[in-house]
């Protein structure tokens, strides 16, 4: 029975989970990640130290190996974020920890300000936009604030590549991580030395650019007894979490779309070539090179997960306890939302609390209830918070769709929001189509599993590993009567209030109350 391992590394936890060959699981772990926060020109940085880092890696893989009887595996992939990464000399040494957030409030760096890229032409080449959240915005910031960052510097790898490298001593980066540069030409499929140059980074700190499934070495004697993995144990290239995630749910052809819920919700579709028109770039969509040869995805981002999860702190007063008492308050939400009628007694959410991403990206968009009345309760309000992030959803497909010129061949939901089963008849409710609901758990460790057996030879290709390997879903039909309704709400009400509070979300943003000495004042 071939076994194998396939690594999740994300912000809020790390997974290991072992597949056999026909995708049964076979053992698992997950642990935190090692944060730590610390200041930088008194700005609130929160890092992963490398050997912080290698020892958490080390004590996630023991965890699943050692649930099998004899530790025997056949390859390893890992499927990562794309904003950490470390960088390393040419010994390959970390030189500081990896940043994995700095605080809004920083600057951008000057380098980044400064480099003088259109976004315009730097969508119609890579696909992205000229973001302070990608790599070169942290790293150049890193390089301007903290000097022992980049001092010796040779390369700088992301930080699947990085443990990679440990298991290894192969540096390397696949097409769907070289996206998340922002350096990466669509077209060419190779960085563009002149972009780098911009911003005064080295055409060679990223290692060149390769497909994932691509096998990379075997693992060493020395992280052969840190991670209670086999000496010689092939280690393949993986990719992108989020495609890693699609790919084992199926999605690898023109027009499938996957919904993945999250704390961010990525709405993505599948295509054969790589989408950078000027529609997509005015509704912030991003175009990436998927994990699955020949293909790429298109997808617009929004917060989902955390703005859900910050209604659900204020109306229930209630900070996280524990995994349970979280499990509780959200059964205990929801059981609420499904009281109240479809329209929440004329409540509408816009759910922009912490700013809009796409269609219309707008940093100072705020969120609101629209059409609240003496009839409108907890129920309604909570009702009304699902059908915001419903609507939410549903204009990020319909851009995508305008952008591409295509409708989608089926749409897939996948990740933490597909577990809620009403939001889910919901954004089938108000999306109008028929969903293909993932419920198989882990879908992101699943692809990086899937993507090791190609890079090994145990399937044929990437089309083979998914018709073995993926689970099947479940079908999740639309209400005809709630989705005539819906439809209508969106379009009549929903597109109009954005459009009518934009100016006022600008003046709200900015305004700020008179400072005023707090004391008693005498009374003439």
């Amino acid at each position: 029975m071939s076994r194998l391992l396939g690594i999740d590394l994300g912000t809020t936890s790390f997974k290991a989970v072992i597949y056999d060959e026909h995708g049964a699981t076979l053992s698992s772990s997950r642990i935190s990640p090692p944060d730590e926060q610390i200041l930088i020109d008194g700005f609130r940085v929160t890092v992963w130290r490398p050997e912080k880092l290698w020892e958490t890696v080390c004590a996630l893989v023991r965890r699943a190996v050692d649930f099998l009887p004899d530790q025997a595996l056949d390859a390893v992939a890992i499927a990562e974020l794309g904003l950490v990464g470390y960088p390393v000399d040419n010994s390959g040494n970390a030189l500081y920890a990896g940043v994995t957030w700095i605080e809004p409030a920083a600057p951008t760096s000057r380098a980044f300000s400064a480099c003088g890229l259109d976004d315009g032409t730097l969508f119609s080449a890579t696909g992205n936009h000229l973001s302070p959240i990608y790599p070169p915005a942290w790293i150049t910031w890193m390089v301007e604030h903290e000097p022992s960052y980049s001092r010796g510097m040779t390369r700088w790898l992301n930080v699947g590549d990085y443990v990679a490298y440990r298991l290894c001593g192969e540096m390397a980066l696949d097409y769907s991580m070289a996206s998340q540069t922002t350096m990466f030409d669509q077209r060419s499929m190779r960085l563009r030395p002149d972009l780098l140059s911009s911003m005064g980074l080295e055409e060679t700190l990223f290692p060149p650019p390769r497909p994932a499934g691509t096998p990379l070495g075997g693992v060493r004697p020395e992280a052969a007894a840190a991670t209670g993995l086999s000496a010689g144990l092939p280690v393949v290239l993986g990719g992108a979490d989020f495609s890693c995630g699609a790919y084992a749910a199926g999605f690898l052809d023109a027009g499938d779309t996957a919904i993945v819920t999250g704390t961010w919700e990525n709405v993505v579709v599948c295509s054969d070539q790589p989408q950078l028109s000027p529609a997509l770039r005015e509704c912030g969509a991003i175009c990436d090179v998927h994990v699955v040869p020949g293909r790429w995805s298109t997808r617009i981002e929004n917060l989902s997960g955390d703005v859900a999860e910050w209604y659900r702190k204020l109306i229930t007063e209630q900070q996280s306890a524990s995994a349970t008492d979280d499990a509780l308050a959200w059964h205990s939400l929801i059981e609420l939302a499904e009281t109240a009628d479809a329209g929440s007694n004329g409540a509408i959410f816009i759910p922009h609390v912490f700013g809009s991403y796409g269609p219309i990206h707008n940093s100072l968009a705020r969120g609101a209830f629209v059409g609240l009345s003496g009839a409108c309760g907890r129920p309604e309000l909570t009702r009304a918070v699902f059908e915001g992030l419903s609507f939410q959803t549903r204009h990020a497909l319909d851009a995508l769709i305008s952008g591409i010129g295509s409708p989608p061949r089926r749409v897939v939901l996948m990740g933490g929001g597909a577990k809620n089963r009403f939001w889910v008849q919901n954004k089938a409710d108000v999306l109008g189509r028929e969903l293909e609901v993932v419920t198989t758990p882990d879908v992101t460790p699943r692809g990086a599993a899937m993507i090791a057996g190609v890079g090994v030879g145990l399937f044929r290709d990437f089309r083979d590993a998914a018709d073995r390997f993926a689970r099947p879903n479940t079908k999740v039909l639309p209400n005809p009567e709630l989705a005539e309704f819906y439809r209508k709400r969106y379009h009549d009400v929903y597109l109009t209030i954005l459009d009518e509070l934009a100016p006022f979300n600008s003046q709200l943003a900015v305004s700020r109350p008179p400072r005023i000495d707090v004391g008693v004042h005498a009374v003439s």
